[in-house]
């Protein structure tokens, strides 16, 4: 049987690799970076979010697996950093209707799947392996 620790760290890494490469595939196709029907500055924005979420996503793996550094340091660091990523997608479809965001582009987006929002579930799912994961690490230690 797996001992709790190394299965908070296989959630949290799930988690971690959700929001760094899934945005990468729904984000830089026809539908978002290169929609000519976006503008040009709305489209250098998803990019730049999404290499920045990828980003901050290696950078977190690296500080949750290293052995250069203390362990409890380098799973809360992964974890503040992870929430910061997710909490932005979360406040911002909070606050999208103060802006005119919407969460999909019903002209050549990705449609949501019975009624739910794709972007929604994938940040959903990862905020949970996460949280499920961090809590496992804490107990286990």
């Amino acid at each position: 049987m797996m001992e709790a620790a190394t299965i908070g760290l296989g959630l949290m890494s799930i988690a971690i690799t959700q929001y760094g490469v899934v945005p990468l595939l729904a984000d830089l196709n026809a539908t978002h970076a290169l929609n000519p029907r976006w503008t040009g500055h709305a489209r250098f924005h998803v990019v730049t979010q999404s290499l920045t979420s990828a980003a901050i996503a290696i950078v977190a793996l690296t500080l949750l697996w290293s052995t250069r550094l203390d362990r409890s340091l380098g799973i809360c660091l992964a974890a503040t950093l992870s929430y910061c990523v997710l909490g932005a997608f979360f406040l911002s479809a909070l606050t999208r209707k103060f802006y005119g965001g919407t969460l999909h582009d019903a002209a050549g987006g990705i449609p949501p799947a019975k009624g739910i929002d794709l972007n929604t579930l994938n940040f959903g799912i990862a905020a949970l392996l996460l949280s499920l994961g961090r809590g496992l690490l804490f107990l286990s230690s």
